[in-house]
């Protein structure tokens, strides 16, 4: 069955992907920092792609439809951090120690090979490593938005002034698109309050579904 999210999350999808060929592969001055971009939109996608899978797939067919990709938007916030950085300083080269910022993902990815080799999905300790991973990738993304914040602020501080002033009118749509994407996360915590509390979290899944549509929508506009 489908549905009019389903269609939306469709075109999301196609948008989401074309938007990070383009960014990946266009020839520009800022290239490097539109791959860091370019990656945020995959991992982005993938999200919405599970998103319809779960709504639109008979369940015989997607056994796996308890995993919760939660484990790659660990890796959403820096991304979003990189983008910035180098967005706002183009001379700066990536090092090893960057790296490091992904360093949460691997014992992310060794649940996903435990469960696999498990072979069961829906169990305690399952849900409860999706639950921390749904946890830290909510405070990773957060945080690097945070950080990503002060890089534009360092950005206008940086300006010489002109006729009295700085023109803070240069990365003023960045700076306004961090900040509505980060509005737009913290609903996550109403959002979830009101199903841990009000529906014992049994709150239906299209409850979220405005929400996955406001970030996509919010980050495909960035790019």
């Amino acid at each position: 069955h489908t549905n009019l999210y389903d269609l939306a999350f469709v075109g999301i999808i196609f948008t989401g992907l074309t938007f990070a060929l383009l960014l990946w592969f266009t020839k520009s001055t800022d290239r490097g920092a539109n791959r860091f971009l370019s990656l945020a939109l995959v991992t982005m996608v993938l999200q919405v792609l599970w998103v319809l899978c779960i709504d639109m797939g008979p369940a015989n067919y997607f056994i796996h439809r308890s995993w919760q990709p939660w484990q790659f938007s660990l890796a959403l916030g820096p991304l979003i951090f990189f983008y910035v950085r180098k967005k706002v300083n183009p001379e700066y080269k990536s090092g090893w120690k960057d790296l490091l910022h992904f360093s949460p993902l691997l014992p992310a990815l060794g649940a996903i090979v435990l469960e696999i080799r498990e072979g069961t999905y829906d169990t305690l300790i399952f849900r409860q490593l999706n639950a921390v991973f749904l946890l830290l990738a909510f405070i990773s993304v957060l945080v690097y938005l945070r950080l990503s914040h002060k890089q534009v602020e360092r950005f206008y501080n940086g300006l010489k002034f002109n006729d009295g002033e700085r023109n803070r009118a240069e990365l003023l749509w960045l700076h306004r698109l961090l900040v509505g994407f980060g509005l737009i996360w913290l609903l996550w915590i109403p959002f979830t309050a009101v199903d841990y509390f009000g529906y014992h979290n049994q709150l239906d899944r299209g409850a979220y579904y405005p929400l996955y549509m406001l970030l996509s929508a919010m980050l495909i506009r960035v790019g």
